[in-house]
């Protein structure tokens, strides 16, 4: 129980010290001189509020895939904050999959797609899924220029991927929803919808949109 408390404490200190100097390397080092990543993940599920949030920073920097269903269920937790740590922590462990040219590459995804350039983007997109076996963020990088390129059917299926790696990418649930909403399919969409937010709650144009939709299927 005191090598326990004294875990908190010393994480905690770390963390106060990381939010008034927001210096990265060094809290990294900090943490990777006191904590195994499994200390790390214990401390998440079985710490109080501060010593949580604490814990998903830290996770955030130095953690793995792993990670996912432990930092997932968080999203929707009571705790604003919390949520908002945990949801950049589990932004930055997918950042971090695949080798540093597979990153590197994907990275030219995202701001290939940011520029609109879509079929370019499909192009390094399954470059990069060929050769890294399936990273959910390549997926769902795909499955954002298929739908803009109107291939709906193909982005359904890249977002269903990325949902087998990581069941917490809510944006890939988000993707869904307008897959089935330009088919025409409302009663799917409403359910990746719901299905998002309840994963998420702080997705609030996705409340919008439900809310336009269940006053949609009612007037059918």
């Amino acid at each position: 129980m005191k090598e326990r408390a004294a875990r908190y404490s010393i994480l905690l200190r770390f963390y106060q010290r990381y939010l008034n100097d927001a210096d990265t390397a060094r809290f990294i080092a900090s943490i990777a001189g006191h904590y195994s990543l499994g200390t790390l993940q214990r401390l998440l599920t079985s710490g109080e509020i501060y010593s949580k949030r604490a814990a998903a920073l830290a996770l955030g920097l130095v953690g793995d895939e792993s990670c996912y269903p432990l930092l997932g269920p968080l999203l929707r937790h009571p705790d604003r904050k919390l949520r908002l740590v945990v949801d950049d922590a589990i932004r930055a462990i997918s950042s971090r999959e695949g080798t540093a040219s597979q990153r590197q590459l994907l990275e030219s995804i995202v701001r290939s797609n940011e520029c609109g350039n879509f079929e370019k983007t499909i192009e390094m997109s399954t470059q990069l899924l060929q050769s890294s076996g399936g990273l959910s963020e390549a997926y769902h990088q795909r499955s954002l220029a298929l739908f803009q390129v109107d291939e709906i059917e193909n982005a359904i299926a890249d977002c269903r991927q990325a949902l087998k790696l990581n069941e917490f990418h809510y944006a890939a649930m988000v993707g869904l929803g307008h897959c089935h909403l330009e088919l025409g399919e409302l009663i799917e969409a409403l359910f990746w919808f719901r299905r998002s937010v309840e994963i998420y709650p702080d997705l609030e144009p996705v409340r919008a949109q439900i809310r336009q939709l269940e006053k949609a299927i009612q007037e059918l």
